[in-house]
């Protein structure tokens, strides 16, 4: 279904982490998430962990690591072997959806994501709904943790998160909808 070189993929989705200079808890489970996506079993995703590490052993250097060596070298359309708006756009989902992970979408990972945008040329109205998505998904976690600090545990409080989380999955399911209608 993704083609190309999977490892290479999980490789641009760690270096990404890393362009902040921190690579928080909710990125990890992120990027678990991803791997398990690409069938990259706990091995491949550790020596990709590990050469991402080596690569980038300033962490204030990891983001022009990753523009000059992951990037400006391999992200034409044919990286990973990627023809497709679909499976552009989908790449760029999972880098939005990793720079939200620790609430903050930094100035750093905004470039990098800018930067494969127009390399790739994704539409930019796309682009924004993949990040107004991204938005509205922090602002319903903000919400259900809002929830949670605010009700004690009984039957409102269930029912609220379970209205919060169902909202979520419906915007889940509209991104990969969105991605999956895309061709060219």
């Amino acid at each position: 279904m993704f083609g190309g070189n999977r490892n290479e993929e999980a490789t641009l989705y760690y270096l990404y982490m890393m362009a902040d200079g921190d690579v928080s808890y909710s990125e990890e489970k992120i990027f678990d998430e991803i791997c398990k996506e690409l069938n990259i079993d706990t091995d491949e995703k550790n020596s990709v962990i590990e050469k991402c590490k080596s690569l980038a052993t300033d962490k204030a250097d990891v983001f022009s690591i990753m523009v000059r060596e992951k990037i400006d070298e391999q992200a034409g359309q044919g990286w990973f072997g990627l023809r497709d708006a679909s499976s552009l756009a989908r790449v760029i989902w999972n880098l939005v959806n990793l720079g939200y992970a620790d609430s903050y979408f930094s100035d750093e990972e905004k470039k990098i994501v800018h930067y494969l945008v127009d390399k790739w040329s994704v539409s930019s109205e796309v682009y924004q709904e993949l990040v107004d998505t991204a938005d509205t998904m922090l602002a319903l976690t903000k919400q259900k943790e809002w929830i949670a600090s605010t009700f004690s545990k009984g039957s409102i409080r269930d029912k609220k998160e379970k209205e919060v989380d169902s909202e979520i999955k419906q915007l889940l399911e509209d991104v990969k909808l969105t991605i999956q209608e895309l061709t060219m």
